[in-house]
């Protein structure tokens, strides 16, 4: 029977077997090749969000067609075998929000939970809504992408935060020559990093606080980085390095207050500072007055990844960047617990920890 690494209560995890469903017309099963353990999961293990436990976490899923339905087959183009990925939010397709293109912010998902790994209780069936298993359950209200070109499962896996990084780059309307900092060189912001390139920003400045992952943001794309442990002064630098002004475009990516805050401070007047982060409702203490009003600067949220899958995809099947060398720690879905404290207390320098059905 398929099995799912299932948090039963606040920092209680265990291994179920859950009965493998009938495929109907309209129904697909995607088996699990590799799920990323993301920050959010980490506030949802600790019960930092309002979460329905028990819970089968994970939604950075990449995997294949196990079985699919005649109807979903030929309404989301894919056969089995095909390499796909289901975006971690199942939109309703009906309410304002999804008629008004939002659908990440779809209003069905706030009243009875729609998100892969995050909201969707155990009990509904067919139960399999989590990454953190051998299968996922994938019904026709998803939207779910083709890999038409074969990549390694371990860069595949970074659609998901590759998706999110991008829709942060696109609110932010990143054009070419646009000075981009980004704060926080998880893999978030390491994404950003790419997708900032990607949109011709210059020059990209990326901070953090671990040595070896500003290298590797520097690989993939960041022409400064700023080691804060150095005991440099983050906003001073980073004024030095655009001509006494501040960066056109600043992307909190570290999902924390502190960062929320520098990235504020790091902005031009007039320029636009996009929240990508999820701090865990930790509140950030910010001067509205100096930070914002008198200094026009746009401050914008960037929620989930919506339309931004088909891009990370082409991102990822292009090769262009090194992107397999953010995956640092790979775990079974047995040690699920050991991985997500692997993430969180970023043990042996991990930046992004996987698990392997």
């Amino acid at each position: 029977m398929p099995r799912a690494a299932v948090a039963v209560s606040k920092n209680l995890m265990e291994i179920h077997e859950i009965e493998k469903p009938e495929i109907g017309p309209k129904d697909m099963l995607m088996r699990i090749k590799l799920c990323g353990i993301c920050g959010s999961d980490v506030h949802l293990f600790h019960g930092e969000f309002p979460i329905p436990f028990p819970l089968t976490l994970g939604h950075e899923i990449i995997g294949e067609v196990a079985e699919v339905g005649e109807e979903a087959s030929e309404h989301h183009g894919v056969e089995e075998g095909d390499m796909i990925v289901a975006e971690m939010l199942i939109p309703c397709h009906r309410c304002y929000w999804c008629q008004k293109g939002l659908y990440n912010l779809c209003l069905m998902d706030a009243k009875e939970g729609r998100q892969y790994g995050c909201n969707i209780p155990l009990e509904r069936p067919p139960h399999l809504w989590g990454g953190y298993a051998d299968y996922l359950y994938v019904p026709y209200d998803a939207i779910v992408h083709k890999y038409e070109k074969r990549v390694a499962w371990k860069e595949a896996v970074l659609t998901e935060p590759l998706a999110v990084s991008v829709r942060g780059v696109h609110r932010a309307g990143v054009k070419i020559g646009d000075s981009v900092v980004i704060s926080g060189p998880g893999t978030i912001g390491l994404l950003a990093t790419v997708s900032a390139r990607e949109s011709g920003a210059y020059p990209i400045i990326l901070i953090g606080t671990r040595e070896e992952r500003l290298r590797l943001g520097e690989k993939l794309g960041a022409d400064y980085t700023i080691d804060i442990r150095k005991g440099l002064d983050p906003i001073k630098e980073v004024y030095a390095l655009t001509s006494g002004c501040g960066a056109d475009i600043s992307l909190e990516c570290a999902g924390t207050p502190t960062a929320q805050v520098q990235a504020l401070r790091t902005t031009r007047k007039g320029g636009k500072c996009v929240v990508i982060g999820l701090t865990g409702s930790k509140e950030a203490l910010i001067n509205a007055d100096r930070d914002i009003c008198m200094s026009e600067k746009l401050v914008i949220g960037s929620y989930l990844s919506a339309w931004a899958y088909e891009p990370a995809i082409n991102i990822i099947q292009e090769q262009k960047y090194p992107l397999s060398e953010i995956v640092t720690h790979q775990f079974p879905v047995e040690q699920a617990r050991k991985a997500i404290e692997t993430s969180e207390n970023r043990h042996e320098n991990a930046i992004k920890v996987i698990l392997k059905p």
